[in-house]
């Protein structure tokens, strides 16, 4: 539908952005604090992991058709080899697996500690896991459900995203100020970013990664050829989640601090800011970890 889904951790909900038009059409209330998104294009679902209260809601549009119970669900990834849905449960350290089809739980894979980004690499049909609690990401076999290996990473590492350009994962390490190239299960390079990177995504326009870096309030650029930084966006306040819209070639970045989603012209390097209508709140009374899942899809 060329929509936008973007978690509005402190309101509850989740805003529609029109990509045709970059303003929001629907708030969608889902459960409470979601935190990563996914699409599945099998059955044209939007799948919402909710942190705070242990859910992943069900989108059809803008409307929730299902709740499913899981852990304590950070991050969201489809797998088109199986049609599977992935959730990282950041507070039991496992991964719950939803049948797409039936919207059930079929399993549930213990990682590492404080599990938070997953994605998925067509090159090889496995799953890799940020563990940000243990500093590795840990990788399924989608076929038989089980980890097959642990790779050490850098510090609280968060998102993740993969480059199919080069078949290279790409780990966003909060904590270190860096960011993982895995190569297999090799990490092969490790590339310094701006402050507390959270978010990150790839453009297959241009062949950049995008990530946001949540503590300087900028989104970093990495030529994924040479592996450095080539430019550094300003954006809003803490950017947390990133994301690409084939559709207009544009990267959206949501903006934790300051409620709003900024939309970078990718050949440009130009950014617009624009505010939607949620309002962030910031981390509720006693959590001391940033959110630990994606903010956009």
């Amino acid at each position: 539908n060329g929509y936008i889904y973007v978690t509005n951790y402190g309101s509850d909900s989740v805003s529609v952005i029109n990509g045709t038009t970059n303003t929001v059409i629907a708030n969608i209330t889902v459960g409470t604090w979601p935190a990563g998104v996914a699409y599945d294009p099998s059955n044209g679902y939007i799948y919402v992991a909710n942190l705070g209260s242990n859910t992943v809601s069900v989108i059809n549009g803008t409307t929730v058709i299902a709740t499913i119970t899981v852990g304590s669900p950070a991050g969201v990834a489809y797998d088109p080899s199986n049609g599977y849905i992935y959730v990282t449960n950041y507070g039991s350290g496992t991964v719950s697996v939803i049948n797409g089809k039936t919207n059930t739980v079929i399993a549930n894979i213990t990682v590492g500690s404080w599990p938070a980004g997953v994605a998925y690499d067509p090159s090889n049909g496995y799953i890799y896991v940020t563990d940000s609690g243990s500093n590795t990401v840990s990788v399924i076999n989608g076929t038989t459900n089980t980890v097959i290996a642990n790779i050490l990473v850098g510090s609280e590492p968060t998102g993740i995203a993969y480059d199919p350009s080069n078949g290279y994962i790409y780990v966003a390490d909060s904590g270190s100020n860096t960011v993982s190239v895995i190569n297999g299960a090799t990490v092969i390079a490790n590339i310094l970013v701006g402050s507390e990177p959270t978010g990150i995504a790839y453009d297959p326009s241009n062949g950049y990664i995008y990530v946001a870096d949540s503590g300087s309030n900028t989104v970093s650029v990495i030529n994924s050829t040479t592996n450095t930084v080539i430019a550094n966006i300003t954006v809003g306040s803490n950017p947390e989640g990133v994301a690409y819209d084939p559709s207009n070639g544009y990267i959206y970045v949501a903006n934790y601090g300051s409620g709003t989603v900024s939309i970078i012209s990718a050949p440009a390097q130009a950014t617009k800011t624009y505010t939607v209508t949620f309002t962030e709140s910031g981390l509720p009374a006693g959590t001391g970890q940033k959110n630990p899942g994606g903010y956009v899809k």
